[in-house]
């Protein structure tokens, strides 16, 4: 039903947008979905070839380090909307990265990370690729459901975490650093008091060189009443934001088009690209 609700909804915005003319948005909207599910398809022909470069990851232990494993105060927690429903990949992104940071960091293993991981697909793609893969999540709605990867990878990939709050990833009782991190709506999900913590949690997680890629919106989004975009600001405010206090992370440009992105807003493409200085 959810399903049928939310393509429903989106097939009255479409019109909405037709009668106002705006052909080119729906226009790149279509390609944009299809450009998605191609490279879903795509991804379990070039997975294996990408996979066989990699060697075996050792046997480890992932854990997470915390004195918060459920953000208990989030209206996210209290009205479990995206972490209910949300899966979201996109293999084309998956690909694209891990191209670029073998070739930065060829050594291997690389190491992702994805805060606010909501039923983990993205987490499950990189590990295919045998990256050291770890997804945070403040909701325990899908451990509790074992929805999603959280069937298979809760505990092992998958970790639930207030993530505004203090904590340490660690691979076998050692700080394990990443080098790539991303969020997708999950910023404006936090209160601004808290930014800081989280973004401190980012950096400190963050490889030397390693990527920071987030996507933020300043619209409002309200679940039953709830408001569930805490900290609203746009781009530009968000770059300023950043800047002032987290001088470490150095603006990139690495050349995505916005449907490169895992999740995006054609009306809003706001993304934030990072990449951590090097001492």
């Amino acid at each position: 039903m959810f399903y049928l609700n939310y393509l429903l909804k989106n097939a009255r915005f479409a019109l909405q947008l037709l009668a106002r003319g705006e052909w080119r948005r729906v226009g790149l909207a279509l390609y944009a979905r299809a450009y998605v599910v191609t490279h879903r398809l795509l991804f379990h022909l070039w997975a294996p070839f990408a996979r066989s470069r990699q060697p075996d990851l050792p046997a480890m232990t992932l854990t997470v380090v915390t004195d918060h494993p459920v953000a208990f105060t989030s209206p996210d927690h209290q009205v479990p909307h995206g972490t209910k429903f949300n899966n979201s990949t996109n293999r084309k992104f998956v690909w694209l990265m891990n191209r670029h940071l073998h070739r930065q960091f060829p050594q291997g293993p690389r190491c992702f990370m994805d805060p606010g991981c909501s039923g983990g697909q993205l987490v499950a793609d990189f590990a295919a690729l045998r990256w050291i893969a770890v997804g945070l999540e403040g909701s325990d709605y899908s451990l509790k459901h074992r929805r999603a990867n959280w069937r298979t990878l809760a505990h092992r990939n998958l970790f639930t975490c207030d993530i505004s709050k203090p904590f340490r990833v660690q691979r076998d009782g050692q700080d394990l650093r990443f080098h790539l991190i991303t969020s997708w709506e999950v910023l404006e999900h936090i209160q601004l008091a808290n930014l800081e913590t989280l973004f401190r949690n980012i950096s400190s997680h963050l490889a030397e060189g390693g990527l920071f890629i987030a996507s933020t919106s300043s619209t409002p989004s309200i679940v039953d009443g709830v408001e569930l975009h805490q900290t609203r600001m746009p781009n530009s405010e968000w770059r300023r934001w950043v800047a002032s206090r987290f001088p470490e992370l150095e603006p990139v440009d690495l050349g995505l088009k916005v449907y490169q992105y895992v999740r995006f807003d054609l009306g809003e493409a706001s993304f934030l690209v990072y990449r951590k200085k090097t001492a």
